[in-house]
C-alpha cells in the first residue's frame, strides 16, 4: 500500500473511531421524541357496524367498544341507520370536536391546517345531524381535550371509509399538537436530533468493523 493510501487510511479510521465513540453516547442516551406533536403510527383501527362503534382516548391511545372502558375517551364513530356516525365526548366542557364543511364533516386533504380558525361542531351527540362522506380517504380535523392536562389541543384523524353507507370504515391513524399551537393533516414529530445521530454513528461502526474484516 502507498504511504498515501496508508495516511488516508489512517484519516479514515481516526473518523470513523470518532463516530463510533459517538455511537455509544447517543445509542445510549434515553430517546427523545418531539415534545409537541403525539403521533400514533399506523394503528387501522376497525370501526364496528353496530351502535356501540370505537371509542378513543387519543391522549392515551386506549380503545373500547364501551364508554366506560376508556376513561377520557374523545372520539366514539360507530354505525347509524343508514350511514357511519360520530359521537364526541366533551368531560371538560365544550371544547372538543370535528371540523366542519358547512353541515358535513370537512374531507381534508394532506397539509391543511388545524387550528383556532377552523370551524368545529362541539355537541356531545353530533349523530343525528351530520356524518362522515361514503367513499372517502382523507383527514378529519379535530379538537380536543387532552385527558391529562385538560387543555385543548388540535389533531387530525386518516380516515377511510368505502361504500355507499361509509363502511367498512378505518382509522388508520392519527396525531395531535399537545402545545395548543395548529397542526398541518398528515404531520407527524420529526426524528429527534440525538436519534439521528444514533443511527448515522451506528452505521460508522458497521463500516468500522467491516473494514477491519477487510484488512485481517
Amino acid at each position: 500500500m502507498s504511504p498515501r493510501n496508508q495516511k488516508l487510511n489512517a484519516h479514515i479510521d481516526a473518523r470513523l473511531a470518532a463516530y463510533a465513540t459517538l455511537a455509544g453516547v447517543a445509542l445510549a442516551a434515553p430517546a427523545v421524541s418531539k415534545a409537541d406533536i403525539v403521533y400514533s403510527g399506523v394503528v387501522n383501527y376497525s370501526v364496528p357496524n353496530n351502535f356501540a362503534g370505537i371509542y378513543i382516548n387519543f391522549v392515551t391511545g386506549q380503545t373500547g367498544t364501551a364508554a366506560g372502558d376508556v376513561p377520557g375517551w374523545n372520539w366514539n364513530p360507530y354505525g347509524g341507520a343508514t350511514s357511519l356516525q360520530f359521537n364526541w365526548n366533551t368531560p371538560a366542557g365544550p371544547n372538543g370536536g370535528l371540523s366542519l364543511d358547512t353541515t358535513t364533516y370537512a374531507v381534508l386533504p394532506p397539509n391543511t391546517m388545524v387550528g383556532p380558525g377552523n370551524t368545529y361542531i362541539t355537541n356531545t351527540n353530533a349523530a343525528a345531524t351530520v356524518g362522515w362522506q361514503a367513499g372517502a380517504d382523507a383527514y378529519l380535523g379535530i379538537r380536543l381535550v387532552n385527558s391529562q392536562t385538560l387543555a385543548t389541543n388540535f389533531g387530525w384523524v386518516h380516515f377511510n371509509t368505502t361504500g355507499t353507507t361509509g363502511f367498512p370504515a378505518t382509522i388508520v391513524e392519527y396525531a395531535f399538537e399537545n402545545t395548543g399551537n395548529s397542526i398541518l393533516t398528515g404531520q407527524v414529530p420529526e426524528p429527534s436530533t440525538t436519534a439521528l445521530l444514533g443511527v448515522m454513528a451506528a452505521g460508522a461502526l458497521g463500516v468500522r468493523a467491516w473494514r477491519k474484516r477487510k484488512a485481517a
